[in-house]
């Protein structure tokens, strides 16, 4: 491994505290070991203290807002400050996470001339504005220079233009998923700087025994009989977590011994007012430690992975670890992960324009596993996170970068 030092942009953000705040620990845990000196700088969009906490070769560098009209301003002046604790050499690299400016992109490279930039792709920022259909996308992007399109989607191709730009001045980009790698490559027509590394995770939990979770069922009032259906993440659209919810009456018709636990904060209210009649079939959890997450992934039998995007979920990597079948969308990112009769059973999401025919998928691929023998389905979830979602296998791929750089 060839020793970089390493700056990894951050900033504030709910999605710190969701999946790529996992993907910081893991990132962080892998270079820690390497023997790379690690910058942690923290860009606050509020005022806060200014501060630098080092453990060994970790530093956190934590810059508060400071209020400048000019954008360009304040990035030289970010950049002024990293010059006093940060030396510019062919060994540094800035690892940026979320989809930024050019302005900063321009001002790092000119304090910092001998560094790379290197940017992994999390998520898009027009990704809302279409109700996550990647398929429009494609479209909008294909016929962007029409008047009608431009019109109707001037937001989505200025945010598309603006990416794209961003991108290219990207010495490597970081692709969590075969499809955004796809995606990059022929939409936004980048293909030299690209590279494939899913996410990876430690199994940092003790496996329980049957004995143990049988225990840990009592505790929780759960039935030997019953069946546990465990949905894990935000309670948004984008996750499919309506549409599963909209069909669970029918689920519990067919299969009454079973009970859904939503694990994850959000719009919790809005899916108490879709549950009606069935409501104490369903248990919400909020948000909750990891340690009580992983005994609830052991004591479920059935993992429910609806979303219509992702990039590489750590979510779905959970489950996997922990040997859930898994009922899963084929959206975009998701059906790179789960794979139908082998590690999942996929419910196709169809029209977008009218859900029933995802509705009903959902329905009868939840209660196919439910009637099922899951033994061969447990096995290859296990295998699936070893041979591609182990925290080894991630590390393999940024080694094989950092040497490239």
């Amino acid at each position: 491994m060839i020793m970089k030092e390493i700056c990894i942009i951050k900033y504030p953000g709910d999605t710190a505290i969701y999946g790529i705040g996992t993907y910081f620990e893991e990132y962080v845990y892998y270079f820690k070991n390497t023997g790379c000196k690690i910058n942690l700088i923290e860009i606050e969009n509020k005022l806060t203290d200014f501060y630098i906490k080092e453990d060994g070769n970790i530093r956190q560098i934590h810059i508060p807002f400071v209020k400048i009209p000019e954008i360009e301003k304040h990035n030289k002046g970010i950049c002024r400050l990293l010059q006093l604790y940060i030396e510019d050499s062919e060994n540094l690299v800035f690892h940026f996470q979320y989809p930024g400016n050019d302005n900063f992109l321009e001002i790092i490279t000119k304090y910092f001339p001998l560094s790379k930039l290197v940017h992994t792709i999390h998520y898009f920022n027009w990704i809302r504005q279409i109700n996550n259909d990647i398929s429009l996308f494609e479209k909008i992007i294909k016929k962007k220079e029409d008047k009608k399109i431009k019109t109707s989607y001037r937001q989505v191709i200025d945010d598309y233009n603006k990416e794209k730009s961003y991108l290219e001045k990207q010495d490597h980009i970081i692709c969590l998923s075969d499809d955004t790698y796809d995606l990059i490559k022929n939409v936004y027509q980048i293909n030299s700087k690209l590279w494939l590394i899913p996410n990876g995770l430690r199994e940092k939990n003790k496996r329980l025994s049957e004995r143990q979770k049988m225990d840990l069922r009592k505790k929780y009032y759960i039935r030997t009989e019953e069946k546990i259906l465990l949905y894990v993440g935000r309670i948004e659209p984008a996750k499919g977590i309506y549409t599963l919810v909209s069909c669970f009456d029918e689920i519990i018709s067919n299969y009454p011994d079973c009970r859904l636990v939503i694990i994850g904060d959000g719009d919790i209210d809005g899916v108490i007012k879709e549950c009606g009649s069935f409501l104490s079939k369903v248990i919400f959890t909020g948000r909750i430690e990891k340690k009580k997450l992983f005994q609830w992934y052991q004591i479920a039998d059935i993992g429910l992975f609806p979303s219509y995007i992702e990039q590489c979920s750590y979510v779905g990597i959970e489950m996997m670890m922990h040997g859930l079948p898994v009922v899963a969308s084929d959206g975009f990112g998701v059906k790179n992960m789960f794979h139908d009769r082998v590690n999942a059973k996929i419910a196709k999401i169809g029209n977008r324009k009218n859900l029933n025919e995802y509705r009903k998928n959902l329905k009868n691929s939840v209660i196919e596993l439910l009637n099922s023998d899951l033994s061969e389905m447990q096995k290859a979830a296990r295998k699936e996170y070893n041979s591609k979602y182990s925290i080894e296998n991630m590390q393999k791929k940024y080694t094989e970068l950092i040497n490239s750089l």
